[in-house]
C-alpha cells in the first residue's frame, strides 16, 4: 500500500475561486448539468486531443463520463472552463462546435462546477499528512531544547516549494526512506546534547561529560561570585579542569565594615535598614544584616565586646 506522505492528494476546490468563475462566465441559460448532452459533446469535441493516449497539456478528459467523475476531481474542469470562456478551445483547425454547442458546453460545465461549490461549501477538502518543513523543524526543536545554535536539519535537502511559492505546502513535504534515515541522524545529534539530572534531563549546548561539568562549575562560581570577593584566587587545573580555588568564595568582610562604619549612625537610630544600606555600598544585604544583628545583640561575647563598645562610642 502506497504510503500517506508518498500517496497524491487531490484537494477539493475551495468555494471562492469556484464562484469567481462562475461570475466570470457568460450568464447563458440554466446549467444543464454535465450528463447527457454535455457529456456527449466533450467526447465529440474534446477527447480526440484530451484523450488518454494522447492526454495533450497533460489534460485527460477521456475519463470523465459521468458528473460524478467531474466531482470527484475537478481541477481539470476549471481550466477548461477557462479555455472555453476564452473560445481557445476547441483549438483553431480541430472541429469547432456550433453557436449553440459552444454555450450548452459552456453552461454544462458552469453548472456542473456550481454545483459542486454549493455541496462543498465550508468544506476545505483533505487535510494532508505531512512532516514540518526545515525550518519549522529546526525552530521547534531550538524552542524545545533551549539550545540556540542546535541545527539537525542543515544536512536536510531543500523543502520545495510545491508551484505555490511556500515552503509548507503538503503536498511538497513528503518523506521518503532517505529522510527517515536523515530524522535519524538528527534525533541522535539532539540527544547528544541531553543531560540527566535529578529531576529529568536538561539540554546543553555542549555534547561532552567535560564541557558539562565546566559548565555546572560556572553556575555554581557564578552564584557565589554576586555576594562574595574574587580576589585572592589561585589558579589551579584538576585532572584536566582548569579553575581558581578562591574565586567567587571570599567573603568580602572589608567591604561589609566599611558600609557598617559609613552608616553607623542610620543603622543605630534605625533610620535606615540593613537592605537599604547595602544597596548604597554594592555588598551583600545578608552579610551586611548579619553584622549589624552581631553588633546589636545584648549577649556577652568576649571577642566582640570590646568592638561592639567601639562602634557604639566612634564618631
Amino acid at each position: 500500500m502506497a504510503s500517506p506522505f508518498t500517496r497524491p492528494v487531490t484537494l477539493t476546490p475551495l468555494l471562492a475561486p469556484v464562484l469567481a468563475l462562475v461570475l466570470a462566465l457568460p450568464a447563458a441559460a440554466d446549467a444543464a448539468g454535465f450528463d447527457g448532452e454535455v457529456a456527449g459533446l466533450v467526447r465529440r469535441y474534446c477527447v480526440d486531443c484530451h484523450s488518454t493516449a494522447e492526454k495533450a497539456g497533460e489534460v485527460d478528459l477521456e475519463r470523465f463520463a459521468t458528473a460524478a467523475d467531474v466531482a470527484a476531481d475537478p481541477e481539470p474542469w476549471r481550466l477548461a472552463a477557462d479555455q472555453l470562456r476564452a473560445g481557445a478551445m476547441p483549438p483553431a483547425g480541430a472541429p469547432q462546435p456550433s453557436r449553440e454547442e459552444a454555450a450548452v458546453l459552456r453552461s454544462g460545465v458552469r453548472g456542473e462546477l456550481l454545483a459542486i461549490a454549493e455541496r462543498t461549501a465550508g468544506d476545505p477538502g483533505p487535510v494532508v499528512l505531512r512532516r514540518l518543513s526545515n525550518y519549522e523543524y529546526g525552530s521547534s526543536l531550538r524552542d524545545l531544547t533551549g539550545v540556540a545554535t542546535l541545527d539537525p536539519g542543515r544536512e536536510f535537502p531543500a523543502d520545495g516549494a510545491a508551484g505555490e511559492g511556500f515552503t509548507n505546502v503538503g503536498q511538497a513535504l513528503v518523506m521518503s526512506p532517505e529522510m527517515v534515515g536523515k530524522y535519524l541522524d538528527a534525533a541522535k545529534e539532539v540527544a547528544a546534547h541531553a543531560v540527566l539530572v535529578p529531576t529529568g534531563i536538561r539540554f546543553s549546548p555542549a555534547t561532552s561529560k567535560r564541557d558539562w561539568t565546566e559548565e555546572l562549575l560556572g553556575s555554581i562560581r557564578g552564584i557565589y561570585a554576586r555576594a562574595t570577593d574574587s580576589g585572592g584566587a589561585t589558579s589551579v587545573n584538576l585532572q584536566g579542569i582548569a579553575f581558581d580555588t578562591n574565586a567567587g568564595g571570599r567573603v568580602p568582610l572589608e567591604k561589609c565594615l566599611a558600609a557598617l562604619l559609613a552608616e553607623r549612625d542610620a543603622l543605630l537610630a534605625g533610620t535606615t535598614s540593613p537592605e537599604e544600606a547595602a544597596a548604597r555600598h554594592g555588598v551583600s544585604p545578608r552579610y551586611l544584616a548579619a553584622l549589624v544583628d552581631v553588633i546589636r545583640d545584648p549577649a556577652p561575647c568576649l571577642p566582640l565586646d570590646r568592638f561592639r563598645a567601639e562602634y557604639r562610642r566612634r564618631r
